[in-house]
C-alpha cells in the first residue's frame, strides 16, 4: 500500500524584505523602472506598483482612468524636490530621516502623497521641537497642512506659554484675526489682565499705521475690571485710545464712542 506525504505550508523567511531590496535595488540601477516623477529641474525614475501599495494619492493617480495613468512623465508642481526623492525611497524601504532643516517640506509633500505614518512621524517630530519662539509658526503651518493634531498641540503650548511668546517675533508678525484666536481664549495663561493689555499695544505699536484701526475690535478682548487701577485709566470715557498706544497728535485718535461701547463684563 503507497503511503502519501502529507500536505506541508511553505512560507519563506524575510520574504517581503527581501523583495524590497531586490526592488530597491532597480530603483538605484533605474532598471524596471516605468514612471519618472519630476520635481523642478530633477527627475525621478520608480515603479508605479510600489509607488501605489505605499501612496493612496499614486494608487489614485495610476490606477484610474486619470491621463497621468498614461503619461510616461509625471510633473510634480511646487514639490521639493529633495523631499520627493527622500519619500520615494521610503516608499522601498521604509526609512526616513527627519531633520530640522527638512521637516516642513517632508511633511508638506508627506501630506500631498497621502503617507498617513510619515506625517504622523513628522507631526511627532515637530512637537518635540515646540519653543515659544516658533509654536505660532508651527500652528499655522500644521493649520495649512490640515495636521489638526499637531494644530491643537501648538496651539496648547502657546496657550500655556504666553507669557513667553509675546516677547518674540512670530506674535508680532501675526494677523489680527489670530491675535483674536489667542486673546479669546479662556485657556490663556496669564499672570494678570496687563499682560494682555501689553501685548495687545506691542502687537498694534508693531505696525501702527496699519493696526490701530484694528485696536477697536480687539479691546474688547481685555476684561477692564481685572486690569489695575492705573492700567484701566486710559479706558475710561474721559481718556482718548492714542493715550494707551502713544499715539502724537500726527495719529488719527480712536472716537470716544468707541472705547465707551467696551463691555465690562468678565
Amino acid at each position: 500500500m503507497e503511503t502519501c506525504a502529507p500536505d506541508e505550508y511553505f512560507q519563506a523567511l524575510n520574504h517581503a524584505e527581501q523583495t524590497f531590496k531586490k526592488m530597491e535595488n532597480y530603483l538605484r540601477h533605474k532598471q524596471l523602472c516605468d514612471v519618472v516623477l519630476v520635481a523642478g529641474d530633477r527627475k525621478i525614475p520608480a515603479h508605479r506598483l510600489v509607488l501605489s501599495s505605499v501612496s493612496d494619492y499614486f494608487a489614485a493617480m495610476f490606477t484610474n482612468d486619470l491621463r497621468e495613468a498614461k503619461q510616461d512623465e509625471i510633473k510634480m508642481e511646487g514639490v521639493d524636490p529633495n523631499a520627493l526623492w527622500a519619500l520615494v525611497q521610503y516608499a522601498y524601504t521604509g526609512h526616513l530621516e527627519l531633520k530640522e532643516d527638512n521637516i516642513e517640506s517632508l511633511l508638506s509633500t508627506a501630506c500631498l502623497l497621502q503617507l498617513s505614518q510619515v506625517v504622523e512621524a513628522c507631526c511627532r517630530f515637530l512637537m518635540k521641537q515646540l519653543h515659544p519662539s516658533n509654536c505660532l509658526g508651527i500652528r499655522s503651518f500644521a493649520d495649512a497642512q490640515g495636521c489638526t493634531d499637531l494644530h491643537k498641540v501648538a496651539h496648547n503650548y502657546t496657550l500655556e506659554n504666553f507669557l513667553e511668546v509675546i516677547k518674540n517675533q512670530e506674535f508680532l508678525l501675526l494677523p489680527a484675526s489670530e491675535i483674536v484666536k489667542l486673546l479669546g481664549s479662556d485657556d490663556l495663561n496669564i499672570p494678570s489682565e496687563e499682560t494682555i493689555l501689553n501685548a495687545l499695544l506691542s502687537w498694534v505699536r508693531h505696525e501702527m499705521e496699519s493696526r490701530q484701526e484694528e485696536l477697536s475690535k480687539l479691546l474688547p478682548f481685555i476684561r477692564l475690571p481685572l486690569l489695575a487701577p492705573q492700567a484701566a485709566k486710559p479706558f475710561t470715557p474721559t481718556q482718548r485710545a492714542r493715550n494707551v498706544i502713544g499715539y502724537g497728535d500726527e495719529h488719527t485718535e480712536m472716537p470716544i464712542n468707541k472705547i465707551k461701547g467696551i463691555s465690562l463684563q468678565s
